[in-house]
């Protein structure tokens, strides 16, 4: 997206403020969503001692880390800084922008838990594409860094399968 699309949708959003707050409440709702329901998933296939949990742990901990120090190392700037914008959510970490840890995070998440409960991870990749959408809209990330996060956590979400 360029310049302009980043500016009609801070316009878009900044003249419906009832529909901009919706959309951060749910941005905000669905991370949350996804990144409690880890936790919660590898508890209780911990509990119920299925070997799956440290497998997931470790793959899903091993691929946000090669992402980060990938995000660190790489350097990507953010749409706010390429066009001088505001986002449309408070962001201040200049950097630091490809792939999306958002959109990577959400979708081995979704693939993680999909290996078990496949209705449940359909439902989480549906909010991780929220989440996608969303991050472009506010402004912090261009199209190819949530395309980036969410393809990588398909990856390596599905390498859990074959380890």
């Amino acid at each position: 997206m360029k310049k302009e699309g980043y500016i009609a949708a801070k316009n878009f959003f900044d003249a419906r403020p009832k529909l901009k707050v919706a959309a951060i409440f749910a941005q905000k709702g669905a991370e949350i969503l996804i990144y409690f329901t880890y936790p919660i998933f590898l508890g209780a296939l911990f509990m119920l001692k299925h070997g799956f949990w440290l497998k997931s742990m470790l793959v899903c901990g091993a691929g946000f880390l090669a992402v980060s120090i990938f995000r660190h190392l790489y350097n990507a700037p953010r749409p706010y800084q390429v066009y001088s914008i505001t986002p449309l959510i408070n962001k201040n970490s200049p950097g630091k922008s490809m792939p999306s840890r958002h959109c990577f995070s959400a979708a081995v998440i979704a693939v993680s838990i999909s290996v078990i409960n496949l209705p449940l991870g359909i439902v989480l990749f549906v909010l991780a594409l929220l989440i996608a959408v969303l991050r472009v809209a506010f402004g912090v990330h261009f199209i190819k860094d949530v395309v980036a996060g969410l393809a990588l956590g398909l990856i390596v979400g599905i390498v859990q399968y074959f380890i």
